[in-house]
């Protein structure tokens, strides 16, 4: 029987056939996680040719998006202002206090006040977002509901060498990026095809890794109600069982999942459950040494 339909075997015998897991427990460890790992890979697969849908759908957008971007970056730095630090301390070439927004709209937090004879210490003060003086920049670590909560503090000291900024610098700067906004997509394009058969490989591994941590827990509950009637399994057993058990599990949270629905704490019980009917099932019992 080649690879293919041993695993459509087993999946089959797995999902609706209890006594199967007698089998499951005399076999090689390797057969069950070959076994895990595939049924995830197939999942990941899934996953990938969903995803990929999307990003097809929403490619077109992507270079008009880009032109916007480039033609706002263009307009984004003020000609009249000129930055410059020198010796470790900012000065402008600006009436100040200069304040400096991506949008003109009234009752909000200003992006940015350069006030080169104000101090960090009145941050609050400024109704700013970012704040430069002349020794630091101070600016948000953490935001929420345009609420700063902490912020952190950069001084131009850590600037080594002499540094100027104005309208053609940042024009300079502009122009090398400018040939390749058209090229974008393809550029986008050729990271998904390099990206797309790495997550496909590596993705099914952590996720069949992470399911196999799991188990390490689950199957321990499974192992006890195991030695309370006497089912004679050993935990090693039980673990290749559980390979195959938490097929339901599987299936069912991705199930979910795709509907969008949560699904809670049901993925344990669902495994727990199906493990039970098969220490249960009639077959007689077998007493499995672990190597």
């Amino acid at each position: 029987m080649n690879p293919l339909k041993t695993f459509f075997y087993s999946l089959k015998k797995s999902l609706f056939e209890p006594k199967y897991y007698k089998d499951v427990a005399e076999a090689n460890f390797w057969f069950s996680f070959k076994y895990l790992w595939f049924l995830l890979f197939i999942f990941t697969l899934i996953k990938m040719f969903t995803f990929v849908g999307l990003y097809l759908k929403s490619r077109p957008k992507i270079q008009p998006e880009v032109n916007k971007i480039m033609i706002y970056a263009q307009n984004f730095y003020p000609k009249e202002l000129k930055l410059e630090i020198k010796n470790g301390q900012l000065s402008t070439n600006v009436k100040e206090p200069y304040i400096f927004d991506l949008e003109k709209k009234a009752d909000q937090k200003h992006f940015l006040i350069i006030d080169t004879k104000g101090s960090i210490e009145n941050y609050p003060s400024y109704n700013s977002y970012i704040l430069a003086t002349k020794n630091a920049v101070v600016y948000p670590s953490e935001s929420k509901n345009n609420k700063i909560g902490e912020t952190s503090v950069f001084y131009f000291r850590e600037v080594k060498q002499n540094f100027t900024l104005d309208k053609k610098a940042y024009d300079n700067l502009l122009n090398i990026v400018r040939p390749y906004a058209p090229r974008v997509s393809m550029l986008v394009d050729w990271i998904m095809l390099s990206l797309l058969p790495l997550f496909l490989v590596f993705g099914s591994l952590f996720w069949t890794f992470g399911v196999i941590l799991g188990l390490l827990f689950l199957t321990f509950f499974v192992w006890i109600v195991n030695l309370i009637f006497k089912k004679g399994y050993s935990y090693g057993s039980l673990f290749k069982m559980g390979m195959h058990a938490v097929t339901w599990s599987i299936l069912i949270d991705e199930l979910f999942h795709y509907m969008k629905t949560p699904l809670p704490n049901y993925y344990s019980w669902i495994f727990i459950g199906w493990m039970l009917i098969v220490l249960f099932s009639k077959k007689d019992t077998v007493t499995v040494v672990s190597k």
